[in-house]
């Protein structure tokens, strides 16, 4: 926004703008983006603030996405009282014109207390009952048509809607944003989810691709959490596979969780836990993961189903030589930990 032409342009034109704030804003606009209309869609963060007010100023109309500050839930475990800074995104509020529109994550207590701050007309999103825009029956499939299928429901319509190649609750929620701003545009569910047919997500955030061997990888090798990771076994384990398939085993590769502060060891050695029920094979990568690899033998997987390596390298070549025919693999880890090198090594070309 630092461009004087840019600025000039919209100080001329005065654009309808849509804001895209909070932790989900790449895959939110990117969603929103196939909705083909003509409208300027800016992510922002505290760091733009300024630029998010200069787009309030000169916009003919604007909508603001606040998508999720937290990792949907909270582990009252391991994370008990630490709760997302919203101040940026509340001061934003504050700064919103009265005919502005305003959608929130609904699934997102910080978020969806947002809506008591303003008197701007509001539009909630989510998988709860109380969100106005709810995703329900949600069914994951690997074949024929892989991705995830769900059901948008609101104001009583009900309207199919297929992510191909796309899993997760960051793609669904990306979905359900695009499907607010669609209604606060003019457009029906149906050609919302006709839309969202083109909606392709990023390398690397739960998409699935092709790999040698006539296998298929789910790749989350962008970034990991774990949150996100218990998120993408339960994925792996709950993926569908058509009865005429010839069945492959599910494998899952973990890197380290980077940053998992004190509660490291517990909180790896839980996630190894959730991989007896999710795969038949465990690849562990980095010094961390060893305890992937002991919740995994704690709940019963066998020590000849597990693999151990120190950098993604190493695990890159022991999984070419296992891997076979109709396996399903899912990568994921920090990014510190290069699991993409793994998802380059076995990916078609």
């Amino acid at each position: 926004m630092n461009n004087t032409f840019n600025k000039i342009k919209i100080i001329l034109t005065k654009p309808k703008v849509i804001l895209v704030a909070g932790r989900g804003r790449e895959t939110a606009a990117r969603a929103i983006s196939q909705l083909n209309k003509d409208v300027l869609i800016y992510q922002v963060d505290a760091a733009h603030f300024n630029d998010a007010k200069f787009l309030l100023k000169n916009s003919r109309s604007v909508i603001l996405v606040a998508t999720h500050m937290g990792e949907y839930e909270f582990n009252k475990e391991f994370f008990a009282g630490q709760k997302p800074d919203t101040a940026f995104i509340e001061e934003l509020v504050k700064n919103l014109p009265a005919q502005a529109r305003l959608v929130l994550n609904f699934d997102d207590e910080t978020i969806r207390d947002i809506k008591s701050q303003t008197s701007v007309s509001t539009l909630s999103f989510g998988f709860g009952a109380r969100a106005d825009i709810q995703a329900t029956d949600i069914f994951l499939t690997q074949s024929p048509s892989p991705g995830t299928n769900f059901k948008i429901n609101y104001e009583g319509n009900i309207v199919p809607v297929w992510l191909k190649n796309l899993f997760g609750k960051e793609h669904i929620y990306a979905a359900l944003a695009s499907v607010a701003v669609g209604e606060l545009l003019g457009l029906n569910l149906v050609e919302i989810s006709a839309a969202l047919k083109s909606y392709q997500g990023f390398p690397g955030r739960m998409k699935l691709i092709e790999g040698i061997k006539n296998t298929l990888i789910l790749d989350d090798s962008e970034s990991a959490s774990p949150l996100s990771m218990a998120e993408a076994l339960d994925v792996l384990k709950r993926i569908e596979i058509s009865d005429s398939d010839k069945r492959g085993r599910k494998i899952a590769v973990l890197g380290d969780i980077v940053g998992a502060g004190q509660y490291t060891p517990e909180i790896h050695e839980t996630i190894g836990e959730e991989v007896k029920v999710s795969a038949d094979l465990l690849f562990t990568v980095g010094l961390r993961a060893k305890f992937y690899a002991e919740g995994a033998k704690k709940k019963g997987l066998a020590q000849d189903k597990i693999f151990s390596f120190n950098e993604a390298g190493g695990a890159s070549l022991a999984l070419q030589q296992e891997m076979k025919e109709g396996d399903f693999i899912l990568i994921d880890g920090s990014r510190e930990l290069q699991m993409i090198k793994i998802v380059d090594e076995i990916r078609k070309i």
